[in-house]
């Protein structure tokens, strides 16, 4: 009988933790909507992200800044968006997700990444970044990648573990390695 009750404890011990949590990344610049819920997620430059209203941010995600003196959020949730566990956001420059939308875990987000020029260090290469936007009503399946510079139309749908390095029109459906098109969403 004990135990029921210590689940019980358990759960508001963690609710009442994560809502201290939420109020400190808050107090650091986090713009967050009404009745968003967040998970322990990682995020060294909250005044960088704007999640909005009704979203569920699942634990481990990581919100990662390459410029946090850069004007605005770099990385912007919008309204009743889905992000599942341990998603990574690695933004150089600007990422932006939908409404509506829903990334599984494990998904990566890269807008940025380096020249390959003969005769210079891997090191030494200058970073390439291109935007990543992802329309309203977006489903992106369990362990993809995303790429810098890509666009997913609204509507559209990628398969779990597939990597996006194209832009993808509105209400099409795309999965593989690297992504290709498979059909309309009808």
């Amino acid at each position: 009988m004990k135990q029921p009750y210590l689940a019980i404890i358990r759960s508001k011990a963690k609710s009442i933790s994560l809502d201290i949590r939420k109020m400190y990344l808050k107090a650091l610049g986090l713009q967050i909507g009404d009745r968003a819920r967040l998970g322990r997620i990682i995020c060294e430059w909250p005044k960088q992200v704007e999640i909005g209203e009704e979203c569920l941010i699942q634990d481990e995600v990581l919100f990662q800044v390459a410029d946090p003196f850069a004007p605005g959020p770099s990385i912007t949730i919008g309204h009743r968006a889905f992000i599942g566990r341990r998603c990574e956001f690695n933004c150089s420059s600007r990422i932006t997700v939908g409404n509506d939308c829903m990334i599984a875990s494990y998904t990566i987000l890269v807008d940025a990444g380096h020249g390959t020029i003969k005769g210079y260090t891997m090191t030494s290469q200058p970073v390439l970044t291109g935007e990543i936007n992802i329309g309203d009503d977006v489903w992106i399946g369990a362990g993809c990648v995303i790429l810098k510079g890509v666009s997913i139309g609204r509507g559209s749908v990628i398969g779990a573990g597939s990597v996006v390095n194209k832009s993808i029109p509105e209400y099409q459906i795309w999965a593989g390695t690297p992504a290709r098109f498979i059909r309309d969403r009808t």
